[in-house]
């Protein structure tokens, strides 16, 4: 999937300074009265999910025009229309919006909170819930304007779009190939993912693909899209740190005030470290084309079985169904939680796991174990133990606040948009949007509806992902000292995914760490004053 960061860089870093052709709410729209245009990014969920939705859309209502164009430029068609309020679209759904900048620098955000304080609608049809109240609590807040200028505060300016979990993939058919069918175990603990990782390279197993045969590596990857070894390791830093850290990690604040020191919560430098543990290339653990491969490539050769796990969305097999030379077996499992959690917790609450650390990490296991069978309980360790271990469990790192809809302030059909998310929001969109991208609307109900006919092995692992307790994690660039004073872009220090796994002069986590402390301090005063 085209990566969510590219547009976040390109509309944060043309929102740092005031554009001279920046105009106002007052132009001339495009638009044509009475005809709903939509346009819809195609990207890894398809391109018939917002015609579909349409479509059902006007049964309930024939009178309405509808015009839906999803293709994959709507994104910069999108960032254009937004830093001129000039377009006849109505409604736009792509991946990744500064709420704060376009508010500020650019006065074009339709407020579209009446959405959030109506009830879902499909004809006649109306549900006894807000559509406030159906959307994940922790996704909400992600859709209001979080700055300090009062005519924004308090309003909602986006809408989420379809989007799942991202988290860690198997190739079961490779695992397989290189183990020999049921020899092998899903990763619950990160010391069991780079246990499974030592024995993946110690067999060096081959693959034939038309008459070439290959290793198979633990992981493959994608130069182009590298953060998604985020939604590896930043899991294992909000499992490590609590939620409450990871906030504020995002926010650079504590209590409320900026503060640096936030940005490096305690379980940081370990996740680091275990993301330079599986990307460092003298350890053998990530195929050797990966940097240089685009992101379909190295799905492609993931599907292949080139490589028994991959780290990405729930887009994957929607996006890659079109692809009829390599089919493969995939199932997405919940992050593995971090192995250093079980000395955290002995520390805490003063008991012990095991005697060594191999017995600490096989309790921390087994109460994993205990969590994802339903249990309330595991005998060998306290309430609270289990209690620390299944919220760690349930963080899963989505992109959800990112793919969003938006409503340009020169709309001339407001009401009829907000007619539409209502249908939309509906229980008959959440199902039509569902068959569709084969994704949910991040809703607190997602349980309660099911894809229909016979599901792949990869689709009822996402569902049982989604459907048990889930506390979803994201990245976010809604307070002002990302999207005003661009600690997005972080005065040019390198990515860890790129400093960390680099041919030749890769440094360790620790140095990067230590690097990031030291330009954020520099960096701060000037934070500050932009703020």
């Amino acid at each position: 999937m085209k990566t969510f960061k590219k547009i976040f860089c390109l509309i944060l870093s043309l929102g740092l300074v005031a554009s001279a052709c920046a105009c106002t709410p007052g132009n001339k729209t495009e638009g044509k009265k009475g005809t709903l245009s939509i346009a819809s990014f195609e990207g890894g969920y398809g391109a018939t999910w917002a015609q579909a939705l349409a479509d059902a859309y006007k049964v309930h209502n024939p009178e309405a025009e509808v015009e839906v164009d999803c293709n994959p430029l709507v994104r910069e068609d999108a960032v254009t229309a937004f830093q001129t309020n000039i377009t006849s679209v109505d409604l736009y759904f792509i991946d990744g919006l500064s709420i704060g900048n376009y508010c500020e620098t650019y006065q074009s955000l339709a407020d579209i909170s009446e959405v959030y304080n109506s009830t879902p609608k499909a004809g006649s049809k109306e549900e006894d819930i807000l559509i406030k109240d159906k959307i994940r609590p922790e996704i909400i807040p992600e859709m209001m304007y979080s700055g300090d200028q009062a005519e924004y505060q308090n309003k909602y300016y986006t809408i989420p779009s379809p989007s799942g979990p991202c988290s860690l993939i198997l190739n079961t058919d490779a695992l397989d190939n290189v183990f020999g069918e049921g020899n092998w175990s899903e990763p619950r603990t990160t010391d069991e993912l780079f246990a499974l990782c030592d024995a993946i390279a110690e067999k060096k197993a081959q693959v034939n693909i038309a008459g070439v045969n290959y290793t198979i590596y633990p992981f493959i990857y994608s130069g182009e899209a590298l953060e998604y070894w985020r939604y590896l390791y930043y899991p294992w830093i909000a499992q490590y740190s609590g939620i409450d850290a990871w906030n504020e990690m995002i926010t650079v604040k504590k209590n409320g005030v900026y503060d640096q020191s936030a940005y490096q919560p305690d379980g940081k430098l370990q996740a680091y470290q275990k993301l330079e543990k599986l990307i460092k290339r003298s350890n053998g653990y990530c195929d050797g084309t990966s940097m240089n491969n685009k992101f379909n490539q190295s799905q492609k050769y993931f599907l292949q079985g080139r490589a028994c796990m991959y780290i990405t969305g729930d887009w994957l097999e929607r996006e890659m169904e079109g692809s009829t030379d390599y089919k493969a077996e995939l199932k997405m499992v919940k992050t593995p939680i971090t192995s250093d959690l079980s000395a955290k917790l002995e520390s805490e609450y003063g008991v012990s796991l095991g005697a060594t650390a191999a017995e600490k990490d096989q309790t921390l296991a087994n109460v994993i174990s205990a969590i994802d069978n339903g249990q309330t309980s595991y005998e060998s360790v306290s309430a609270q133990v289990f209690n620390a271990v299944k919220q760690a469990r349930a963080i899963t790192f989505t992109l959800a606040n990112s793919a969003i809809g938006a409503v340009p302030a020169v709309s001339v059909n407001k009401d009829m948009v907000i007619d539409f998310l209502r249908f939309m929001y509906s229980d008959e969109g959440i199902e039509i949007i569902l068959r569709e991208s084969k994704s949910y609307l991040p809703v607190v109900n997602a349980s309660e509806f099911k894809a229909e006919g016979e599901l792949s092995l990869f689709r009822e692992s996402v569902n049982q992902i989604t459907e048990r307790e889930i506390t979803y994690i994201f990245t976010s660039s809604r307070d002002p000292i990302r999207y005003r004073a661009g600690l997005d872009q972080f005065i040019g220090n390198e990515y860890p995914e790129t400093a960390l796994g680099k041919k030749t002069g890769a440094i360790t986590a620790k140095e990067y760490l230590e690097k990031e402390a030291r330009l954020l301090n520099e960096k701060w005063a000037e934070y500050m004053k932009v703020l």
